[in-house]
């Protein structure tokens, strides 16, 4: 298994933690986005972030699993990471299917067309036109490529240490949350605080399947 360390610095760290819950689709292909730019950040040899400055990390593992994990100190959360990974000379380059480079415009078109108004709109030809207008900047893979972020399987789940909601029947101190819609979602208790190898080994299909008892 080939694993990817990235200290996040504090500008990132708001971003794939924010202060309210994820609650979307379109806020998951956000945060995959977003930390996507940042891993290819690291080619820049001038942009460093230390363990000192660092208020969480990723681990970006691929094996038979191709996820992202997320760690904070108390909430840890994971999601696909649908792309080829490259490592080439010491630097990093990110493919999605066999043809499609990931880069900086791709990665900001997708996420001005995820939060914009026409997204939004009742009308479905309210959305064409920033489509067409991204092609153009782009090439027309653009709307493969985010076709294929919307219908993906995004795999979310989170682990919280949450003190301030905690109820021993409805909200443990340390639960599991599966999925994030309102209607899709519920938590699974743990009986003690799950350490981040442990969060790993439990989405690591390589090792031992886990028992709930």
């Amino acid at each position: 298994m080939k694993q990817y360390y990235f200290n996040l610095s504090s500008v990132i760290y708001n971003k794939v933690f924010p202060q309210y819950r994820i609650k979307t689709k379109a806020h998951i292909i956000e945060i995959l986005m977003e930390i996507t730019r940042y891993i290819l950040l690291q080619n820049d040899p001038e942009f460093v972030v230390s363990n000192d400055n660092s208020k969480g990390k990723v681990i970006l593992y691929i094996d038979k699993m191709s996820r992202l994990f997320f760690f904070s100190e108390k909430k840890y959360y994971s999601i696909v990471f649908p792309f080829h990974f490259l490592e080439e000379n010491g630097k990093y380059k990110i493919i999605f299917q066999s043809n499609i480079e990931v880069n900086s415009q791709l990665i900001s078109k997708v996420i001005s067309i995820i939060k914009c108004d026409e997204f939004k709109a009742q009308c479905s030809l309210d959305f064409v036109e920033p489509v067409c207008d991204a092609e153009d900047d782009c090439d027309e893979k653009f709307w493969i490529f985010l076709r294929e972020l919307l219908l993906m399987e995004d795999g979310y789940i989170r682990y919280d240490y949450d003190e301030e909601h905690e109820d021993e029947n409805n909200h443990p101190l340390n639960h599991y949350d599966l999925f994030y819609s309102s209607n899709a979602t519920f938590k699974i208790g743990l009986s003690s605080l799950l350490r981040e190898d442990e969060f790993v080994d439990l989405l690591d299909i390589n090792r031992d399947c886990k028992y709930l008892k």
